[in-house]
């Protein structure tokens, strides 16, 4: 693969360094106050001002994730009411069911607000709609049949509801309250609810917040660990920000501000002992032991966003995702791995099926927004297809499976990007559509496909004219601009908003690529001492030859057992200006 060859890329620095002496003078660099103020070491505040980060406070949400960086919950609009009615529901003896969404954001936020309300002795229950038979948020006949079957008092949305106004008003005909806790696009009208718990309203600190983030601050509030947990409260809180940092990953939520925060903390919890559901769920995803044997090693975002998020996911794409809740909240041993048996046998299956779609799709026609339909598509895997082609497109794209004439879409945009404004621009020919920036969904008649194809072509073509420029953002060339292990760990986490380190890697091959395992190869390159490791690369790789001068995108793996590594994202060509 030659660097300009027909599959490569150009890329660009993440962000343009002001013109000046090379090599500069230490201190004289624009990164030199991240290392006075922030205590980095220079590759490490190089690496945060190409993410934006000018000032070393904007770092202390990772450098230093006291709780009291932290917003007081009673900030959130509505949490003052939900708390009241929920004590209420405690008080009086009444029963309570959460109510929650099917993806990993969901699920967590359900487990995290059970396990809040057994402690404080609620009679509480939980309930995940099946993503094939019920579809996203709240229905009227799920809810009929909750009443039917439990008869609750009042029902706690999670990562759902805000836009449920007729389902929370037929719900009051038939005896039941509701708290709604959402964090998705706000509609015209509040639904008629007890409390609307949800951080776009007024001018609250983190719009940012996933639904399982409003789901922790609210819990956060009925457990008067307010303004911030003292005492024995941190421990508590910490083991329910474990949930809270796979829910806002897994969701593709910001991770900056007290974003950072929470999920930081959360990735340090899970680093100790864990309970039989978490730990039989990091044995799936091969997250390492580490030297105590309650505990693991280092836990990283990426770890979550590629080894437990889709394990989780897998239940609810697959089916319904009680048992990930289940797993979540379990106890017992046997029963957790039991459970995690069932998840990794459904992840294998989704994984199948996902390969089998990526193949059989339609390649890209390089438009401004990628939209491909597929009538017989799986529809629990689309989003992740779509997640893929826009990673390889470097463009918004949808995935649509087709039921009964209704094409039912997942969305998955780059940073740049803004669904939630493409999704308005179609509104006129949606059934349904909501989401946030870089993750959504939609559904609309088969006939307005064209209509709906053009909205977003003309959108996206927009959005694109006001990137700053083309090409892939990297963080520069060869591995000596990563910092150690250490200092990486340092920054978590990285995810949306606060990329993955991405370099450059380019030079002679030292000999033919070895290929390995379904599809994956090893390249050697003169000079650098650990191997290019491409997974699912063995075809475009098989042209390669001994001497051949290839470059190479590269993500960055560390592991305690096997050192540093270097993934393969994909072949890039000439640098072009930022």
């Amino acid at each position: 693969m030659e660097p300009n060859g027909v599959n490569a890329k150009p890329w660009r620095l993440r962000r343009a360094i002001p013109p000046g002496p090379e090599p500069r003078m230490p201190g004289l660099e624009p990164w030199s106050r991240l290392i006075r103020n922030g205590g980095l070491d220079s590759k490490s505040a190089r690496l945060a001002w190409l993410r934006g980060i000018n000032d070393a406070d904007d770092l202390a949400w990772r450098l230093d994730s006291a709780w009291s960086r932290s917003t007081d919950p009673y900030l959130l609009p509505g949490v003052g009411e939900a708390v009241l009615r929920i004590r209420e529901a405690i008080e009086k003896g009444q029963s309570i069911c959460v109510y929650g969404d099917y993806d990993v954001d969901g699920v967590t936020a359900t487990a995290l607000l059970v396990r809040v309300l057994d402690k404080l002795g609620a009679k509480a229950s939980f309930f995940i709609p099946n993503r094939f038979s019920d579809g996203y948020g709240l229905h009227l006949d799920c809810i009929q049949d909750l009443k039917a079957a439990r008869n609750p008092d009042l029902l706690i949305s999670v990562d759902c509801g805000v836009r449920s106004v007729e389902e929370v008003r037929a719900s009051l005909e038939l005896g039941m309250d509701w708290v709604i806790t959402d964090h998705h696009a706000l509609g015209t009208e509040f639904p008629p609810a007890k409390a609307v718990v949800h951080p776009h309203i007024g001018d609250y600190a983190n719009r940012g917040l996933a639904g399982v983030g409003v789901a922790f601050k609210l819990a956060q509030a009925l457990l008067d660990a307010v303004p911030t947990p003292k005492g024995e409260d941190i421990a508590f809180l910490d083991g329910l920000l474990k949930l809270v940092a796979i829910g806002t990953i897994a969701d593709m939520m910001p991770l900056h501000g007290e974003n950072a925060l929470l999920v930081r903390r959360g990735l340090d919890a899970l680093r100790g002992a864990n309970g039989p559901g978490l730990t039989a769920l990091l044995k799936a995803a091969r997250i390492e032991s580490g030297g105590n044997a309650a505990g693991v090693g280092l836990v990283r975002a990426q770890d979550i966003a590629f080894g437990v998020a889709p394990r989780l996911n897998a239940v609810g794409r697959m089916g319904g995702a009680e048992d990930a809740v289940r797993l979540l909240l379990t106890r017992d041993s046997a029963e957790a791995e039991r459970l995690a048996a069932r998840v990794e046998s459904l992840n294998l299956e989704r994984r199948a099926i996902q390969r089998h779609l990526a193949m059989n799709l339609s390649a890209p026609m390089g438009e401004d927004f990628d939209l491909v339909v597929e009538p017989t598509a799986h529809k629990g895997v689309i989003g992740i297809v779509a997640g893929q082609r826009m990673r390889e497109s470097g463009r918004p794209t949808g995935v649509c499976t087709v039921l009964e004439g209704v094409a039912q879409c997942s969305l998955r945009a780059p940073e740049g990007f803004d669904l939630g404004e493409l999704l308005q621009l179609t509104q006129p020919f949606l059934i349904s559509g909501g989401g946030h920036r870089a993750a959504a969904g939609m559904s609309f008649d088969l006939a307005k496909l064209p209509f709906v194809r053009q909205s977003l072509l003309r959108g996206a073509n927009l959005q694109a004219r006001n990137l700053r420029a083309p090409g892939i953002p990297v963080d520069g060339v060869g591995p000596g601009v990563v910092p150690s292990s250490q200092e990486l760990d340092r920054l978590e986490p990285f995810g949306q908003g606060f990329p993955p380190v991405l370099v450059v890697m380019e030079g002679a091959l030292q000999a033919a690529p070895q290929l390995f395992g379904t599809g994956h190869a090893k390249l050697r390159l003169a000079g650098l001492t650990e191997p290019l490791t491409w997974f699912s690369g063995a075809e475009p790789s098989q042209g390669m030859l001994k001497g051949d001068s290839i470059r190479m995108a590269c993500t960055v793996q560390d592991q305690a057992r096997w050192g540093r590594s270097f993934l393969v994202d994909g072949p890039v060509g000439e640098e072009v200006s930022a």
